[in-house]
């Protein structure tokens, strides 16, 4: 697949069909992941592939503590915070089944990376390590639907708990946490961006 369509191909999916995904579709996709940019060269990335579902079960619900938010009236208290109507649509559809996707995956993927605690950083060049990570997320995904694959990538809001669980060690976070499979439903099309609304030359203007 040429690399565009591969970019436009991809989507966000929650909802996979009850179908294994082939080994080699995975390394592919995982060592697509190895070859992004990275702060220094320092390509401190590591994965963890979840497929023991017992141990799965415990670190979605014990460690990750996701749930799926169905009762209508919490949903709408949760999106009250947000002013931007775009994000309060996405985590409409997105909470009822941030927990139903993690379990039901074929696959589910953590992407881990080294760095100094959050609370440590002053300045954005610190947070380099977490920029080159979601690099490494992003070359990931496109190799996924590449692969005619979809998913998800979830950020933790506290990742202590499904760290110590998973004995990830101590100077690693975790990036994202990406549920990933065969669609249940043919992923929408793309409706693109108006590049022209953000395009600046020369300064802002």
């Amino acid at each position: 697949m040429e690399f565009y369509e591969a970019v436009n191909k991809r989507r966000t999916v929650r909802e996979f069909q009850d179908k294994l995904v082939p080994e080699d579709a995975v390394r592919r996709a995982l060592a697509a992941g190895l070859r992004a940019p990275c702060n220094a060269h320092l390509k401190s990335w590591q994965f963890i592939l979840l497929r023991d579902l017992e141990k799965r079960d415990k670190a979605v619900f014990d460690g990750l503590k996701a749930r799926d938010m169905k009762d209508r009236d919490e949903i709408e208290r949760f999106v009250a915070r947000f002013d931007e109507p775009e994000l309060k649509k996405v985590y409409r559809r997105s909470l009822p089944l941030q927990q139903t996707m993690m379990l039901q995956a074929p696959e589910l993927l953590l992407v881990c990376y080294r760095m100094k605690s959050l609370n440590e950083c002053r300045t954005l060049f610190e947070l380099n390590p977490l920029a080159s990570a979601w690099m490494c997320v992003e070359n990931i995904m496109l190799a996924l639907a590449a692969e005619g694959l979809f998913g998800c990538t979830y950020t933790p809001y506290d990742s202590k708990g499904l760290k110590e669980f998973l004995g990830v060690p101590a100077g690693y976070e975790i990036a994202a946490v990406i549920p990933f499979g065969y669609p249940q439903e043919p992923p929408g099309e793309n409706q693109g961006e108006d590049l022209d609304a953000r395009l600046h030359v020369d300064g802002w203007e």
